[in-house]
């Protein structure tokens, strides 16, 4: 097979048809949890539709060990609600999940608690795919705003399986309305003035969809000044959560990735087998800095959801490499961040690979003079093909702006790839 034929172009960006979720990402998440009392599990039904935005989302951290025996009931509404017996199976009242938005601005898991719900009424039985048992998981949420300004933040979430199939869907019904996360400005309870505010959130499982849940991912929307999406804040939070010791490792490896879409959007697991994540080599484009802070290689496996999409590619193993940097912009010129061109140079002569844009964060806006930003880049390969790989280099740039035009002479910066 023409090796060249194979790597020159950006492949999967013809074979992904994915949906646009923004997210860069800078945080990590650690998690552990222990075992529920209870393997019985409950699957789900679409009541309150949720929104997503589609953001790049920057997972966070979480270090400790959660409680599984038995606890009081967080969110006592969801008997009164359902007119069902409710037992806490699992509690984590101590998870450590944050999230930056910005410096002032935060957000955090506080607590998180899944109960089991029999012999309820039957008027409720629609919120578990009208099974005559279920499970609920409602969230403790932390939001605090340090700036002088309000923000707006609808707190729209998304709940999504392990293997990315299914779409938990939030229930606002099994919230008291007193006790929902909103802000202090408007009926809505969309805007934020400065200060911490607190609320809940709960998602349905029905019996077979827990069973195989282990750490579903949890995503939550960016506020934005001015009621503006243009003037979002940050990117999206994103957090593994754990239900049991297995989903607990998963997300402690979770942790140590990347943060690109085969990770935030549960495209693909990704099995690290080499990186290098203290590089810190600055090359500069006039006056923009660009730092590559490190790499990771990991073997690739696409979830059920999305593994038909990488079928072009083949039966046999797949490698990816993530680049991550770090850009300040000290020039007086703005620049698109999605408009930043990447490529792999192969083996000096061997041709060249562009980025896969389908599998990297998707940044928003301009680069202002002053500001900096995180960028990730993702090359995929055919593992086989990898393997026959002596050298690469990583080229970054040119920059552009909004309208496409070349800055700063079209110059770029070119970094030597540590390989395995």
């Amino acid at each position: 097979m023409d090796l060249k034929k194979v790597l020159i172009g950006s492949g999967l960006a013809t074979i992904l048809l994915l949906s646009a979720c923004g997210k860069t990402q800078d945080s990590s998440e650690k998690a552990a949890a222990a075992k529920p009392e209870e393997t019985e599990v409950a699957e789900q039904k679409q009541d309150d539709a949720n929104e997503t935005s589609g953001a790049e989302g920057k997972e966070t951290e979480t270090t400790d060990t959660p409680d599984s025996g038995p606890a009081e009931n967080i969110n006592p509404y969801i008997e009164e609600e359902t007119g069902g017996d409710v037992e806490v199976v699992f509690t984590n009242s101590n998870p450590n999940l944050t999230h930056a938005y910005s410096d002032e601005v935060t957000l955090s898991i506080d607590e998180y608690q899944i109960v089991h719900v029999t012999n309820m009424n039957e008027s409720a039985k629609h919120n578990f795919d009208d099974e005559d048992e279920g499970y609920v998981i409602t969230y403790k949420l932390g939001f605090e705003n340090q700036l002088d300004e309000d923000v707006f933040y609808n707190a729209s979430t998304m709940m999504l399986s392990d293997d990315g199939t299914e779409n938990l869907y939030m229930r606002r019904s099994l919230v008291d309305r007193d006790d929902w996360l909103k802000g202090d400005q408007d009926n809505a309870g969309r805007q934020y003035s400065k200060g911490k505010y607190t609320g809940m959130q709960a998602y349905t499982m029905t019996k077979p969809q827990f069973e195989r849940l282990k750490a579903p991912t949890y995503t939550i929307d960016r506020p934005m000044l001015e009621d503006d999406f243009n003037k979002s804040l940050g990117n999206e939070a994103i957090f593994k959560i754990p239900f049991n010791e297995d989903g607990a490792e998963k997300a402690s490896k979770s942790s140590a990735l990347y943060a690109d879409k085969m990770v935030t959007d549960t495209i693909a697991d990704k099995e690290l087998f080499f990186s290098k994540e203290d590089i810190n080599e600055t090359q500069k484009i006039d006056e923009v800095s660009v730092t590559l802070e490190g790499v990771q290689y990991a073997d690739v496996t696409p979830t059920t959801a999305h593994a038909e999409r990488f079928r072009n590619f083949g039966d046999g193993p797949l490698v990816a490499l993530t680049a991550k940097f770090q850009v300040v912009n000290d020039s007086s010129e703005a620049f698109t961040k999605s408009l930043v061109e990447a490529r792999l140079i192969l083996d000096q002569n061997r041709g060249t690979m562009l980025s896969e844009g389908m599998l990297e964060p998707t940044l928003y806006g301009d680069l202002q003079p002053g500001e900096s930003e995180e960028f990730l880049t993702v090359f995929l390969f055919r593992k086989d093909e990898f393997d026959l790989l002596k050298e690469l280099k990583l080229q970054f740039g040119p920059l552009a702006d909004e309208n496409a035009k070349k800055l700063f002479k079209e110059k770029s910066v070119t970094f030597e790839l540590p390989m395995n």
